[in-house]
């Protein structure tokens, strides 16, 4: 694995420029069996872990951040996968387990339920690294009686009955290609779907034949994980881009100073370093302790999904600071456009548009917990 990181370094700004990442990333990555890390043993998986899956995504997303998102989420798309049905899993993986899957769970489509199925149109934003995959998930809400959201369903689409239209054009993110995904009548049967309450219990259809505990993990966790570890990455990127720069500007002087003893800029370098340091070992923390319950068959406690939630959001926000620290007192250099660090400040910047990093409201949710005041808050 580790030496795919130069060729995904070099490719990055590239990749930024033409708002893809190259066909060869993908392919370097499959190769390598990441993508296949989260799929199930009996489909030729690696059933690595939660854990040995997220230590990849953070080295790849130190390299280039857009292909540390693309990985991050790939791989959670395919473990959500192995909590469907038998049947969406045979129609998938039947042949191997290197298909990719990307996503649009926003519940913007209109879904229509008919004999064997449903039929679904409309459009889905956010498709991470659509143009490279090979199915999608899509959100859609299912109606009462009386036409009020009764169910929050994933449909499984084939990407051939979709239409990409190309409209991904960021501040950040911009090789990810996370493009719109637009359905014009399609059928989806049954077995291709998905409610989102099993998953939030824990008790997926998929687990029937998908027992390793692996399965038994919540999916607001993996999805709090997919979101905050590559941040993470970026950061410990620039961070490590601005400290080898330093370094080779030792004794050149700056009005006087040589710039490494700057004492100023090197206590923000220590600081943005710690407060990296503190979010990845909260989140290994936590995943950690996801893991022995799982591994154990025991229940995940409530205060500990709340808190995976709670530290992921602050992570990000650490890692946001952390960059912004870095930029601010790298020099004239971080703000040409396809410098590494400039590039992670976009890149981390924008993914706190994501809903998933919503602070306030995370942090809302966390501290009723601790006062045992009843809520019902979503993704926990």
């Amino acid at each position: 694995m580790a030496g795919i990181l130069p060729d995904l370094r070099e490719r990055a700004p590239r990749a930024d420029r033409d708002r893809a990442i190259p066909r060869a990333s993908i392919e370097e990555l499959a190769s390598a069996g990441v993508f296949r890390m989260l799929a199930p043993r009996r489909f030729g998986g690696a059933e690595a872990g939660m854990i040995p899956f997220f230590e990849v995504v953070r080295d790849v997303s130190s390299a280039c951040g857009s292909t540390g998102w693309l990985t991050s989420w790939f791989g959670v798309h395919t473990w959500h996968l192995a909590l469907f049905p038998a049947g969406a899993q045979e129609d998938v993986w039947g042949s191997g387990p290197d298909a990719l899957l990307t996503a649009a769970y926003a519940a913007t489509g209109h879904i229509v339920e008919v004999p064997g199925g449903y039929r679904i149109q409309g459009r889905w934003s956010w498709a991470v690294g659509c143009e490279h995959a090979d199915w999608a998930l899509l959100g859609g809400m299912l109606a009462a009686s009386d036409g009020s959201p009764a169910d929050l369903v994933t449909f499984l689409v084939p990407m051939a009955d979709l239409r990409i239209e190309h409209n991904w054009d960021t501040v950040g993110l911009r090789a990810t290609a996370s493009h719109d995904l637009v359905a014009a009548d399609v059928f989806v049967p049954a077995h291709r779907t998905l409610s989102f309450a099993p998953c939030l219990r824990c008790s997926a259809p998929g687990q029937a034949v998908n027992q390793g505990p692996l399965y038994r993990l919540p999916l607001p966790s993996m999805f709090a994980a997919a979101t905050a570890v590559p941040v993470i990455g970026m950061a410990e990127g620039a961070y490590a881009m601005l400290v080898g720069w330093l370094r080779t500007r030792l004794g050149m002087a700056w009005a006087g100073l040589a710039t490494i003893s700057d004492d100023f800029n090197n206590a923000r370098l220590a600081a943005a370093g710690a407060d990296l340091d503190a979010s990845w070992l909260q989140l290994l923390r936590d995943m950690r302790e996801l893991v022995r319950h799982t591994e154990a068959d025991e229940p995940i406690p409530a205060v500990l999904r709340r808190r995976v939630r709670r530290d992921q959001v602050v992570a990000t926000q650490r890692a946001a600071a952390a960059v912004d620290q870095l930029f601010e007192h790298s020099g004239g250099e971080v703000v040409r456009t396809g410098n590494p660090i400039e590039q992670a400040w976009r890149n981390i910047h924008t993914t706190q548009a994501y809903a998933l990093n919503d602070l306030d409201r995370t942090l809302a949710m966390y501290g009723a917990g601790e006062l045992a005041i009843e809520t019902q808050p979503p993704m926990v």
